[in-house]
């Protein structure tokens, strides 16, 4: 089954082909990229998918608030790191983040109040799996710990997961069956390992496809024919 890796990382448009090419090699049919030139999603002529992803950063709430609309319009992935309860909570209801992002420096616990908001409003639990190959021993011990624990409290919920690399080099991509390998680490059979790889991604995107169509309205609603002058 084909799949997309929402959690790279390539910030260097000189540095793209290097990715796409190993992304190919690999079997992945798409993976998002950052400051590059074009809409929020580019299709290039083999049907491959470059999609625009902004991990969105600020001081407090109120900045989040302010970049929103305009991060939304202008990305195909909107991600918000698990950080202050305040903000975690405001993205977890708000339907323009796709993604809570958990990352293990950030010493911040995924609470069952807000995995609840997440799962009322489609926004998905992102676990990047870069920490896990980039550690040893005890250290990489206390990362999965943290994993299994945070997809937990996510699925009793009924939140979305969504495992993706966190790569920042192509040699950091792996295909879509070694990444459902790295699933049953963190504690994911191999049914669920395959739907967070292949099939959410795939969901997010097909639907802020919609969201960004001219002909979107709201939620459950889409302009199905315009009006004109005879």
């Amino acid at each position: 089954m084909s799949s997309i890796d929402v959690g790279v990382y390539v910030s260097d448009p000189n540095g793209l082909d290097s990715f796409i090419e190993m992304a190919s090699r690999i079997g992945l049919t798409g993976f998002t990229a950052q400051g590059i030139e074009g809409g929020p999603i580019i299709e290039l002529e083999n049907g491959f998918s470059i999609l625009k992803r902004t991990d969105m950063s600020g001081r407090g709430l109120n900045s989040f608030k302010k970049q929103i609309a305009n991060v939304r319009k202008q990305s195909m992935i909107v991600a918000v790191p698990l950080t202050t309860i305040e903000i975690v909570n405001w993205a977890a209801e708000d339907k323009r983040v796709d993604l809570l992002t958990l990352k293990p420096s950030l010493k911040h616990r995924f609470r069952d109040s807000t995995a609840r908001l997440a799962a009322a409003s489609g926004t998905c639990l992102e676990i990047q799996f870069a920490p896990i190959l980039n550690s040893v021993g005890l250290n990489r011990s206390k990362i999965i710990k943290a994993f299994r624990e945070t997809v937990e409290t996510a699925t009793d919920a009924g939140m979305s997961v969504v495992l993706s690399s966190g790569a920042n080099h192509p040699m950091h991509m792996r295909s879509a069956m070694a990444m459902r390998h790295i699933g049953s680490l963190i504690g994911m059979d191999s049914k669920f390992a395959e739907i967070v790889v292949c099939k959410t991604p795939f969901e997010i995107l097909e639907r802020n496809q919609r969201r960004l169509s001219p002909e979107f309205v709201g939620e459950g609603v889409e302009i199905i024919q315009r009006g004109g002058n005879e």
